[in-house]
């Protein structure tokens, strides 16, 4: 059996100290990481062996209503206070591709002159190539960011 411990994190730096990755294992630590923020709704594990700070954004990979779109907003704060205080980041949904490049995105948008397009294909080229393909997420996204 192999433990979680030899599974390499599926993660991509996606700006300076910010990652962007997929459902972490959740039975060990990531020393290199100060803030983990887990935006997967159904990911939202009562115990974890990380041993930093944790954000929890539950948010659907869909529309947000506005409860939901605040909490993204929320935690893209924190992950931007927490970047400008020289921390580490991993924000994490399930696949690593929508919810916790919305969060990302929004943290990068606060940090950046960056346009929404900008921030759009910098996660493409640094995370896959179809990250943040929500279009409710572009969406949002444009919208929360005039640049």
């Amino acid at each position: 059996m192999v433990s979680s411990e030899d599974q390499p994190l599926d993660a991509s730096n996606v700006a300076t100290r910010l990652w962007v990755g997929s459902k972490p294992p959740f039975d060990r630590d990531f020393p290199g990481f100060d803030l983990l923020v887990l935006c997967a709704q159904e990911l939202q594990p009562t115990r974890l062996a990380f041993h930093g700070r944790v954000i929890r954004c539950p948010i659907p990979d869909g529309a947000l209503d506005h409860q939901e779109l605040t909490r993204a907003v929320l935690a893209a704060k924190g992950v931007a206070d927490a970047l400008v205080a020289r921390e580490h980041v991993l924000v994490t949904c399930s696949a690593g591709i929508n919810r916790s490049a919305l969060v990302a995105a929004l943290a990068m948008a606060r940090l950046t002159r960056l346009t929404a397009d900008d921030i759009i294909a910098r996660l493409r080229e640094r995370r896959a190539p179809n990250a943040l393909f929500n279009t409710h997420f572009q969406e949002v996204l444009r919208r929360l960011v005039r640049v």
